[in-house]
Order: C-alpha cells, then structure tokens, then sequence
C-alpha cells in the first residue's frame, strides 16, 4: 500500500512538472484555416497599440505608412519678440491597417498544462488546502484560455483589442497564481529542518520563474514588430524552462519527505472517514 501511494505521488509530481513547463512554453504555429472576417481596424487607437495585441494573441500582419511628425514651426524666443522659423519635414513610419494572420495553435498547449496541474493538486488535496485553491486557479486558466481563443470569432476591432488585452492580464495572472500555490503546497509538504535549504532555493527558483513569466510577456508583446525582442523574448523563454527544470531537481531532494507527507495525509483522511 505505502509503495503503490509512492508511485501514485510520484506521478503527481510528474504532473506537475510537465504541467508548469507546458504553461511557460509557447511555440504557435500558423495553420491553412483563416479566421471568419477580416479585422476592423479602428481609428479610436494606435495601430501600434492593434497589431501588438492581436499579433501577440492570435497573430497578425500588418502595413505600415509614413507620417509628418514635424511641427510646421519652430518658435524661437528673441528679446522682446517671437519669431517663426520654417523646420525640415519629418517622417515617421508607423502601423497604418493590422490584418488577422491565419489561426495560429500553440504546440506546447496551456490547455494541456492546466489539465496536467489540475489532476495532480486535485489528488494532493488532502495533502494542504493550498492544492484545492491551486486546482481551481487552474480551472480557472482552462476557461480562460478558452474564452481568449475564441474572442476573435465574437467580437472584432478595438473591442477585441481591449477585452484580449484585460483577459490576457488576468490569464497571466492566473498562471502566476496557480504556480505559486501548488509551489506552496510542497513546500509545506517538507517542513522539517533538513529541508530547509531546499525550500530557499526552490523559493528563489520559483520567484525567477515568475519575474521572467512577467517580462517575457511584455517583451514578446512588444516584438511584435521588433526582431530583436522578440529574439530575446525566446532566450528569455529558454532561461525560464531550465529554472523551472532546476526548481524540481531542487524539489526531487525532498521527494521521500513529500511522499511521507502524502501517505500520512491520506492516512489521516481515511482513518477520519
């Protein structure tokens, strides 16, 4: 009994593991199949502000056109008096109309991710309540994901702008929330001094994977229309997969005492049933 409740723990470890890897991980790549309508660019906002949050949600290209930004005057102060002096033209090349590129579907899929953590802080719940808050914050990203794939097909232009960026915020935040909480749960697994180095190193690891979640995002988003940040973007994306990887060797120290942990829970829980 006690080997075969080591295994299953094993395997939610696992889980685990796979699952916060595959919701760092994006890779999208493009499909034949084209979204329904055409996207309507609006007036109201920046076509900087269009193209990178529908390039960085769902993909998309754009055209670019030149604009004057040069005041028609320069105005210099003299003694007692302003006069006019003509300034030389300058041109600015900006996003002029933003165009849905064909779906793209990510290979490494959060959906899949979120699914993997549910699973296992669903089984770990008897284990400290922060598994059960963790499982439903990943219930949550699994909705969420949904609602921003399908956002395209029911509303379009500056509307889809706007709810893609909030929902995306909130998604973010949800990944973020669900890795904290599960990371919690075991480390409150593994309270005793000897783990005491893991537990600081495995709190380090965990908030450097949380600070480049952060700034990956935003510098993807933001490459959009630069090569080289999007570049670095993907460098970035790298270093936060090996430091996720080095939280749970980190974590796997710790392993027989997470499994003790495991077992006296269950234990504890069928003894009060």
């Amino acid at each position: 009994m006690s080997n075969t409740k080591k295994s299953h723990f094993t395997l939610y470890f696992i889980l685990l593991a796979v699952g916060f890897v595959l919701i760092a991980l994006d890779m999208d790549v493009k499909t034949n199949i084209k979204y329904p309508h055409k996207y309507e660019n609006s007036s109201s906002v920046t076509g900087e502000f269009q193209y990178y949050n529908i390039d960085s949600l769902y993909g998309a290209t754009c055209t670019y056109k030149l604009m004057d930004t040069s005041s028609k005057s320069t105005r210099h102060p003299l003694v007692g008096s302003e006069t006019n002096v003509s300034s030389d033209a300058v041109e600015t090349k900006v996003i002029d109309k933003v165009f849905f590129d064909n779906i793209h579907i990510d290979i490494f899929n959060d959906i899949v991710g979120f699914i993997c953590i549910f699973v296992a802080c669903f089984s770990l719940r008897k284990a400290n309540k922060r598994f059960s808050l963790a499982s439903l914050s990943a219930v949550s990203g699994i909705i969420l994901n949904i609602v921003l794939a399908v956002l395209p097909f029911i509303i379009n232009g500056e509307s889809l702008c706007i709810a893609g960026m909030i929902i995306g915020m909130v998604y973010l935040a949800c990944n973020v929330l669900t890795t904290f909480l599960f990371c919690g749960g075991l480390f409150k697994m593994c309270p005793q001094v000897c783990c005491r180095d893991e537990r600081k190193w495995g709190k380090m690891t965990w908030f450097v994977s949380f600070a480049l979640q952060i700034l990956t995002t935003f510098v993807f988003w933001l490459g959009s229309d630069f090569g080289a940040l999007y570049t670095l973007g993907q460098v970035l994306e790298v270093i936060m997969i090996i430091d996720i990887i080095g939280f749970f060797i980190i974590m796997k120290r710790t392993l027989p005492y997470l499994e003790k942990s495991y077992i006296k829970s269950f234990n504890f829980s069928s003894t009060n049933s």
